[in-house]
């Protein structure tokens, strides 16, 4: 028969043991808990969640709608603004559609996006895109935006650049100013 302290010896040995398997199964988890595992990480702490492959459609009304799409964002998820990463924008409205890519991306407040780098895009039968420092900024609820940091607009063999383009959706305007240039060549009869 095994004494008090043989008894105590086993019990130590599988309390040592038993600890050894769960710091290796909490290792295990550490290590393969990578971004393939989980669409999404959190850092509670800064109230961010870390998505992969986002695609978000923002309804504004029966005719108009923004669909975003990123290969990864941070959301925070107190006040639902997302950092965007490598952005697709696809705006429709009943009379306006335009589609736009760009480096980086702000979707703000269920209302404002913004984009940045390298912005590129077309709608109708225009294309346009900014340099590498280009931003754009638009608000939904208002229908307004801007670019700024310079944009070329192309349309056929025509082409109009500025440093600043502001434009109006709703009432169907757009606005070149700082350092305008035209290239225009008349079609041919």
């Amino acid at each position: 028969m095994l004494t008090f302290k043989g008894r105590l010896r086993i019990i130590n040995v599988f309390l040592v043991i038993s600890l050894l398997i769960f710091a290796v199964v909490v290792v295990v988890i550490i290590i393969r808990e990578d971004e393939d595992m989980v669409p999404y990480q959190s850092d509670l702490l800064k109230n961010i969640v870390k998505m992969k492959e986002i695609d978000l459609l923002y309804v504004i009304d029966n005719n108009t709608y923004v669909k975003l799409k990123s290969e990864h964002g941070n959301v925070n998820i107190i006040d639902y603004n997302i950092d965007l990463i490598n952005l697709d924008v696809t705006y429709t409205s009943k009379d306006f559609s335009i589609d736009a890519k760009a480096l980086r991306g702000e979707y703000l407040s269920q209302r404002f996006l913004k984009a940045y780098d390298n912005i590129t895009g077309h709608m109708d039968n225009m294309t346009f895109k900014t340099g590498p420092a280009g931003i754009l900024e638009y608000d939904y609820a208002e229908g307004k935006g801007v670019v700024k940091n310079g944009v070329t607009i192309y349309q056929d063999n025509n082409s109009i650049s500025s440093k600043i383009v502001e434009f109006d959706v709703k009432n169907n305007f757009i606005i070149f100013k700082d350092n305008v240039t035209v290239d225009y060549i008349p079609a041919q009869e």
